[in-house]
């Protein structure tokens, strides 16, 4: 008989022991003994702050609800349970924690709508989730915010327990007090994009009255202007929740000042809603429709010190930071519209940020104005 050492916290892919038996040698191989340590300890989810996380989702029947880190699958039971969630999916490297789940779900009855999957969370495809509530840590809502941005659609809710995402902030927080302490919740929703150029116009008695939208996007944070009649005006309250986008436009039109606020549903490159205009000679509601200005991303932008390769591949987009011969892929990189936004490592974290308008993409790199200019392949 022998003696078997576990290392644990080692992700072992084959494992060969050598033995001697009766003088001959022989060899048995393992695969797979153990997955990776996960990125988190298990630290359960007290109750009290489980409901408040998906009391603040708004968790009903037309949810699929994905517990990303799911320990004893106690959210997406309570999911199911509780809110009546048409299905709940979790997630956790774990084997014990998926047997947890498992046998808790056969307790609460509710194994037909639940699954819990053993599985490394960043290789889970998380894009048929409306509801995902997380327990991890900072250092990894960071890493999972790019997925949750390239995977989930627009509209899509989450939820942490205590850890922010940092510069993406949270739409709502709220402080539960749970058995022996207070719990921060911390609440998303997550925002379409937006940047570009948006156009529409209409008809007055003087004519055709030709509008231009151009926006800018940061997270679910909007600014732009409207120009019209060779004017710009800054838009003033602009709101982006998931597919929901508003904003005031206040300007001076035929010698009186008007007050402009549309609000509009966003679907891919057409925004429709309504305006409602006080003041001036077109007072009243009227329908808004405004289409966005067709984009290409995709190319290498060069400028003075370096230059950025954005390419989409089965639907997803990825970006390269080349410097010479020093290519970084960038892992930190959102597609908003026509707007980018993306955080690299250049002796140092740099942030940087920009609109494509044509072969021409302007913003802001580290701070700094920035224009990069699309190369002729």
């Amino acid at each position: 008989m022998f003696g078997w050492r576990w290392l644990s916290g080692l992700t072992l892919s084959l494992v060969s022991l050598l033995a001697v038996a009766t003088g001959v040698a022989f060899i048995v191989s393992i695969a797979s003994l153990q997955e990776r340590p996960p990125d988190v300890p298990y630290v359960p989810t007290p109750y009290e702050v489980v409901r408040e996380m998906l009391k603040v989702a708004r968790v009903g029947p037309n949810d699929i609800v994905y517990d990303l880190g799911c320990g004893d699958g106690r959210i997406v039971i309570t999911a199911i349970k509780e809110f009546r969630a048409k299905r709940g999916v979790g997630v956790d490297i774990d084997p014990q924690r998926i047997r947890e789940s498992n046998e808790n779900a056969q307790k609460a009855g509710v194994t037909d709508r639940v699954r819990f999957l053993q599985q490394d969370l960043f290789q889970t495809d998380i894009g048929e989730a409306t509801v995902i509530t997380l327990y991890l840590l900072p250092s990894v809502n960071l890493r999972l915010r790019p997925k949750l941005f390239r995977e989930c659609r627009p509209g899509t809710r989450i939820v942490s327990h205590d850890f922010d995402m940092g510069e993406w902030e949270a739409d709502r927080t709220l402080r539960v007090r749970g058995p022996y302490r207070e719990h921060t919740v911390y609440y998303w929703v997550l925002p379409a994009g937006v940047a570009g150029t948006w156009r529409w116009s209409v008809s007055t008695p003087q004519g055709e009255r030709r509008y231009a939208l151009r926006l800018r996007q940061r997270f679910q944070k909007v600014s732009g202007e409207v120009a019209a009649d060779g004017q710009a005006t800054p838009i003033t309250n602009a709101q982006l929740v998931g597919t929901h986008l508003r904003f005031t436009v206040i300007r001076e039109i035929e010698g009186q000042k008007v007050t402009m606020r549309f609000s509009g549903q966003v679907s891919g490159d057409t925004v429709r809603g309504t305006v409602t205009i006080q003041g001036g000679p077109f007072a009243g509601k009227r329908e808004w429709v405004a289409k966005r200005d067709p984009v290409n991303l995709e190319g290498t932008w060069r400028w003075q010190g370096g230059a950025l390769r954005i390419d989409r591949r089965n639907g997803a987009w990825t970006a390269t930071y080349l410097q010479g011969d020093r290519r970084t892929l960038i892992s930190d990189f959102y597609v908003w519209g026509a707007g980018i936004y993306l955080t690299v490592e250049n002796g140092g974290t740099v942030t940087a940020e920009g609109v494509v308008d044509g072969n021409r993409l302007t913003g802001t790199w580290d701070g700094k104005p920035w224009v990069a200019i699309r190369a002729k392949d």
